[in-house]
């Protein structure tokens, strides 16, 4: 039984194998009605021609009259005996198809096995190779696709800390000390960039990636590519944490719901330079305390909840953002409730939310507002009231 606090034993543990569906009844059975059935048949059809009631013979058919029944009679069992045989062929083709979906079933399970296996190791090279491993069977394996992307989910998820900048470890002159840390941010941004790969295909239905979901709740993210990725399913990034380098979201399409709930950004820069949002999104509660959120051109086709939200360093640009729903007289809302501007540099630059409704009436703290470089002054601009707190 895996040890619950082992983090990795979970990448030990291979898939429950599954079952095929056994034929109901024995090939036996089904050759003995067959043969019930051509009995009666020739019973039927003797009694049929030969009886006074119902035969159009002679009440004293001859030899030759007798002859040519008997004759239909075999015709008829050779036509069972032929129903037989189809019955007989189509049973072996299904324990046939049967036993190559159990031999598929049985390799996908042991290159699974495998493939955790090499993300448990104490060895990079092998967890590396262990992040491949997985994706190329999620490639292969429909049924057991979503639970791969798990596992690759799930790593990201471990617990991690950043490196120290370059200076700090040429500071510390004990560089090989950081190698472990080094590698393991190397495969965590392979993971990113190997689920990107398959996110930049052309979507089809049952063999690809895009209509699954991806849960990174929690995760420590300090880079990866991500641009130009087609999300479909559900997508979590909430109570993550962004601490350093560039996590690239550019030109992404999140057709389904994205989660950034109580995310903390310390020091990434996160691009979402001309991304598309067209489900719900979720940024309530979040932490912004410096690096880089950059929303420069992107589109918002729903609401937009910043509840709760701290601004206390760093920048959000809203360079050229553009709000609008797709369904008509649907005007998207950026809302910021109780949402508190202490220290980030807030700007928005001729943002195109001509139908849009950017909403800070009720905002917690306003002591450091955002910049807004408007087309016009418009009634959709809510600022807060006076009574919030400056």
């Amino acid at each position: 039984m895996p040890n619950p606090r082992d983090p990795m034993s979970a990448f030990r543990t291979a898939f429950k194998r599954s079952g095929v569906e056994r034929p109901t009844y024995p090939l036996s059975v089904h050759v003995l009605l067959m043969v019930v059935l051509a009995s009666a048949l020739l019973s039927g059809l003797l009694w049929l021609l030969t009886s006074d009631l119902t035969s159009p013979l002679s009440s004293d058919p001859d030899d030759r009259t007798t002859l040519e029944v008997i004759r239909l009679s075999l015709y008829a069992i050779a036509g069972v005996g032929g129903v037989i045989a189809l019955t007989v062929s189509y049973r072996k083709q299904r324990i046939t198809e049967a036993t190559e979906v159990r031999e598929a079933t049985k390799l996908f399970n042991e290159r699974f096995a495998s493939a955790a296996d090499q993300l448990s190791s104490d060895h990079a090279a092998n967890r590396l190779a262990g992040v491949y491993a997985m994706a190329a069977l999620a490639d292969d394996w429909d049924a057991g696709r979503q639970t791969c992307i798990n596992v690759l989910c799930a790593y990201v998820r471990m617990p991690y800390e950043t490196p120290p900048f370059r200076h700090e470890r040429e500071a510390a002159n004990d560089p090989p000390r950081f190698r472990a840390v080094l590698e393991e941010r190397l495969i965590r941004h392979t993971v990113i960039n190997v689920v990107g790969g398959r996110l930049r295909r052309t979507p089809v239905p049952g063999r690809t990636w895009h209509e699954h979901d991806f849960d990174f709740t929690g995760t420590n993210l300090d880079g990866g590519n991500l641009n130009d990725a087609l999300f479909l399913g559900r997508v979590s990034f909430a109570f993550g944490r962004f601490t350093a380098g560039t996590v690239d979201f550019s030109r992404v399409r999140f057709e389904g719901p994205v989660d950034f709930t109580r995310a903390r950004f310390l020091g990434a820069r996160l691009r979402f330079t001309e991304t598309r949002f067209a489900g719900p999104v979720l940024l309530s509660e979040m932490t912004i305390a410096a690096g880089l959120l950059d929303f420069g051109s992107a589109h918002f086709a729903r609401d937009v909840a910043f509840d709760g939200t701290a601004f206390t360093g760093g920048q959000v640009h809203f360079t050229k953002t553009v709000c609008a729903s797709p369904v008509a007289g649907a005007a998207p809302l950026l809302d910021f409730n109780r949402a508190s501007f202490t220290g980030t540099s807030v700007i928005f630059d001729r943002p195109e939310i001509d139908a849009a409704v950017l909403d800070f009436s009720r905002v917690a703290d306003w002591s450091h507002p955002p910049v807004f470089n408007l087309a016009d002054d418009r009634d959709a601009l809510r600022l807060p009231e006076d009574g919030a707190d400056r």
